[in-house]
């Protein structure tokens, strides 16, 4: 990080994405403490890190057990830099619903089957972002199934969202 900061300059932003969940194993952790969060982004900081983008498989679930604030949050907080969510963003339908295969896979943190009814509200999202969670929002999935996601919600038009499932991908060229 240090060389991509000494070659760009100090002008050039520069973001890094970390996950803490992987597709393949939703317990795989990238940082299990607030204190290996800490040295993990001071450390990103000093060689010149602008941004940390924050992927949770859920952006609103706390970020360790026992806190009540996120990951994202918890970066911000221990970066002092800027810090941007994602994670099902407007989606309350898990990752490749649609066979009975995945349905075991997708569970709500404390256990219980996830609803899988496509679209949610935002005013959770809104809340951690009001509390100073993060700064910005990235969306993934939710813009495969709606590419006018943001003019919807700007224009309070959640229902008009429509869930993403797996097929759409075909979609694509």
């Amino acid at each position: 990080m240090a060389e991509v900061r000494r070659r760009t300059g100090p002008n050039f932003p520069i973001l890094f994405r970390f996950s803490q969940w992987k597709l393949q194993d939703y317990d795989a952790k990238t940082v299990e403490t607030p204190d290996d969060l800490a040295q993990f982004v001071e450390t990103l900081s000093d060689a010149g890190v602008d941004l940390f983008h924050v992927s949770m498989r859920r952006f609103w679930e706390p970020g360790f057990p026992g806190s009540n604030m996120t990951l994202c949050g918890w970066t911000r907080k221990l970066s002092g830099k800027p810090t941007m969510t994602v994670g099902s963003v407007t989606l309350d339908r898990a990752f490749g619903v649609g066979t009975d295969n995945y349905t075991e896979l997708f569970r709500n943190s404390d256990g219980s089957k996830q609803d899988f009814s496509g679209t949610a509200g935002i005013e959770r999202l809104l809340e951690l972002f009001d509390r100073g969670e993060f700064d910005m929002v990235a969306v993934g999935r939710a813009l495969i199934a709606n590419p006018d996601w943001a003019k919807l919600v700007e224009q309070d038009c959640l229902s008009e969202l429509k869930p993403y499932h797996r097929d759409l991908l075909t979609t694509l060229d």
